[in-house]
């Protein structure tokens, strides 16, 4: 085997292990992002139910494999940077057949993510519509109550006493 070829067949071997691993990467992320998924659909369940401690655990649930998801895309990025310019080359299936079907799988992956994260935001969305409904529900009750306790003091006025007072004038 010539030298050419021995060089071209390491590259085309770390290319595959960094795209192997990429793989691996999306799937654990795109388990995250279904975890992250259904934990917004059962915020939308409380929501509708008005449970708060339900609500705030979700939402620290979520921040948990939002912080997971940070540090997978972190190890994606620094891999994926060593190998971009061999998978963006234009004869990269020619090249290397097995890296390239690993990269269509890749990508695959990757777009399966990307449709994740849009029903997340779309779910998200409509959370966030439910809260404000909630909020102006909770402003309309403060408002009323508050009214209710302007004229109950109204009733229960302490009035000054109306009665005749007796002064002392002796020495």
């Amino acid at each position: 085997m010539s030298m050419v070829e021995n060089e071209k067949r390491e590259i085309n071997q770390k290319v595959n292990e960094g795209l192997k691993r990429l793989l691996e990467l999306a799937e654990a992320k795109k388990y995250r992002m279904e975890q992250i998924f259904e934990l917004t659909r059962r915020q939308s369940e409380v929501l509708s139910a008005d449970q708060v401690d339900k609500l705030l655990e979700y939402i620290d649930d979520k921040q948990e494999h939002i912080d997971a998801i940070k540090a997978l895309d972190e190890k994606f990025s620094g891999i994926f940077e060593g190998i971009k310019d061999e998978v963006n080359r234009a004869d990269f299936e020619r090249y290397n057949p097995e890296g390239y079907d690993l990269y269509i799988k890749l990508r695959a992956s990757v777009s399966q993510i990307k449709d994740m994260v849009e029903a997340i935001y779309n779910l998200e969305v409509q959370n966030q519509n439910r809260v404000q409904e909630v909020i102006q529900d909770v402003k309309a009750r403060i408002t009323s109550i508050s009214k209710g306790k302007k004229g109950y003091s109204a009733y229960k006025q302490t009035t000054p006493q109306a009665g005749g007072v007796f002064i002392d004038q002796r020495k």
